[in-house]
């Protein structure tokens, strides 16, 4: 197994973000983390990212413990759900001290930049960019990384029509170059028919997990049902 989350329990104080929460995932996949605001996503992604440290459970990256993993050689980019930036540097100068960092990674800085029209940008500093911009600029930052699991913490956030068919196909093609994708959502619309599996999270626990089929099946509700249907009808039963 590529990525194991383990039994993962975290308590923010006395208030229990994760309780024994546990998924997995392979290489060329893309896991949906699924569920409501306060669920519990964004606790479980900042664990993985090593922001935050478990109470209690592991998780496991190519069978090693993530937090006994070098930071050098920790194979992990991340879209946080709230864009960090290097206020007095450009949008340019962001992605060159990137790929400075990380010269490993094939993908080019022009490739990058017209992959997600930023041409036009190059020389603004973040302050000076619309919010779908900044939400793109962190985008291209995580792809100059080296990484083989990708975690996109509310990517769509502030992106038009566009920019989300356009997103979905970059996150799309990680598949195809043998990478796992984390994504985490509320927008289940947005997140449906581009997961390979999803993980319903409520309360910190997991409320069902499997492939949209799978789902359906559990939730016992007419085939052809959208995601949030199917969630929908899962909680109303966990309830």
């Amino acid at each position: 197994m590529f990525f194991e989350f383990d039994h993962v329990s975290f308590a923010y104080g006395d208030i229990k973000a994760l309780d024994d929460l546990s998924f997995s995932g392979e290489r060329g996949q893309i896991i949906g983390l699924i569920g409501e605001n306060g669920a519990g996503k964004s606790t479980a992604i900042k664990t993985i990212v090593r922001y935050l440290r478990p109470d209690e459970g592991h998780i496991f990256l190519n069978g090693q413990d993530v937090f006994r993993i070098r930071q050098e050689k920790y194979p992990v980019s991340y879209i946080p759900d709230v864009p960090v930036f290097y206020e007095e540097l450009s949008l340019m100068e962001h992605l060159h001290f990137t790929k400075a960092l990380f010269p490993g990674n094939p993908l080019s800085i022009g490739e990058v930049v017209d992959l997600l029209e930023l041409r036009e940008h190059g020389n603004k500093i973040p302050a000076a960019l619309s919010k779908g911009t900044r939400q793109k600029l962190m985008i291209a930052i995580a792809l100059l990384r080296e990484y083989e699991l990708l975690i996109a913490d509310e990517p769509f956030s502030g992106l038009d029509p566009k920019q989300i068919a356009n997103l979905k196909r970059l996150l799309l093609a990680q598949k195809e170059q043998n990478k796992m994708v984390i994504l985490s959502s509320h927008l289940l619309d947005l997140a449906e028919n581009i997961c390979d599996r999803y993980v319903m999270i409520r309360r910190g626990s997991i409320l069902a997990e499997g492939t949209k089929e799978e789902l359906l099946s559990r939730a016992d509700i007419s085939e052809g049902a959208s995601l949030e249907r199917i969630y929908l009808k899962l909680v109303e039963d966990y309830v």
